[in-house]
């Protein structure tokens, strides 16, 4: 009789540690999907036509960081880019500069079929425009456009097509945050790709007049042979048709290398809670999902912890083993370019499962697992 009985605790033990291991192969699939570190570079030459192709997962960095020449006057810098979007569905980055020791990074974003150009990503609105401007109506699917800006003491000035669309003049782009990594294709910190051609890029060391923006024009779309390089940093055509690499116009700046796998160069390895925090809806929301997420699997993982512990012994195991899953987690997903790493999770994560291990210890909950034969009709107590 008592060999029935312990052989019917066995296998009601059994049951819960299956369910257990499903809720934590679900959390992993979730979590790491696509579970692919080495994605192809999504970049290729275009065929019939100067330039290069982004497609889904696309990256080009320089092989070396850039190296604006410093001045002493107020500072003065243009970028022009000749592209060609596929798509105007979403929020994109076309060009960025890495440079380590500055927290903040100068962007270059496409927004649906707007211009977005920042200073500082982590702003998502900014009504000085002084962090960030933007441009309505920049882009057109499948339509090849120069986006020039033109920055000087006066501001920023936005040509489109050699022609002024907008000028905004607190806004103003900064010696140190072009000297470091051009990164074309996706944010040098983040997954944020772009898909669509890339046709040209130039950066000078002067503010580009009307005259120059819609001469460069001119220059990019009918080419003669001979660029306007006065005060170029860097110039490229991407006429090379082959290869992974894109040399410079001006021989004193870096190339621009294809890699031949796809990443994000710069991304945080387990970025903390300060970085990570933004005062808005949407990172209130990614809070409550991360903690709701890890509530079930505290709440298995201390039913089947409970068959052989005590109730406290039992959330302590479950709320400790799924925080350091989550752990794990966001240690393998540094090396998925789809996905971040960041304490928070691992907090947020933490604090989901401490819930759910305490919901676990709720009359109405044990009964029910008890009915389900998913946890014992006795626990030890660790008090008394």
């Amino acid at each position: 009789m008592a060999t029935n009985e312990q052989f019917g605790v066995f296998q009601d033990r059994s049951r819960t540690r299956v369910l257990y291991i499903v809720a934590v192969v679900a959390v992993l699939v979730a979590t790491l999907s696509p579970l692919n570190p080495f994605p192809r570079n999504g970049v290729m030459w275009l065929t019939g036509a100067i330039g290069l192709k982004f497609v889904k997962n696309g990256l080009v960095v320089s092989n070396q960081p850039l190296n604006p020449p410093a001045k002493d006057a107020i500072e003065s810098y243009s970028i022009e880019l000749l592209v060609k979007p596929a798509s105007v569905g979403w929020s994109y980055t076309i060009l960025g500069f890495y440079v380590p020791a500055r927290p903040t990074q100068f962007l270059v974003r496409q927004w649906t079929d707007g211009l977005l150009v920042t200073h500082d990503p982590r702003v998502d609105t900014d009504r000085t425009r002084t962090i960030k401007f933007d441009v309505d109506h920049a882009f057109v699917r499948g339509r090849l456009v120069l986006v020039t800006l033109a920055s000087g003491p006066n501001g920023t000035t936005v040509y489109l097509d050699g022609q002024r669309a907008e000028s905004f003049p607190r806004f103003k782009i900064a010696r140190n945050e072009l000297a470091g990594q051009i990164v074309l294709g996706t944010s040098p910190s983040s997954y944020h790709p772009w898909s669509g051609e890339l046709r040209g890029l130039a950066i000078y060391s002067k503010e580009l007049t009307p005259a120059d923006a819609l001469r460069h024009f001119q220059e990019w779309t009918t080419p003669s042979g001979h660029p306007d390089l006065e005060s170029a940093v860097s110039r490229y055509n991407f006429a090379e048709g082959t290869g992974r690499e894109v040399r410079n116009e001006v021989t004193s700046g870096p190339n621009l290398e294809i890699p031949a796998i796809f990443s994000v160069p710069h991304k945080a390895f387990l970025s903390s809670p300060a970085k990570e925090f933004k005062a808005d809806r949407r990172y209130a929301f990614d809070v409550l999902i991360n903690v709701a997420g890890f509530v079930p699997l505290g709440l298995i993982s201390c039913a089947y912890f409970g068959w052989n512990r005590s109730r406290w012994q039992a959330i302590l195991i479950a709320t400790v083993s799924c925080g350091t899953l989550s752990l794990l987690i966001e240690i393998l997903q540094y090396y998925i370019p789809r996905r971040g790493s960041g304490m928070t999770d691992v907090i947020t994560n933490t604090l989901g499962a401490a819930v759910g291990a305490i919901l676990m210890q709720a009359a109405p909950v044990r009964r029910i697992l008890t009915r389900m034969k998913l946890f014992p009709e006795t626990q030890r107590s660790a008090i008394g």
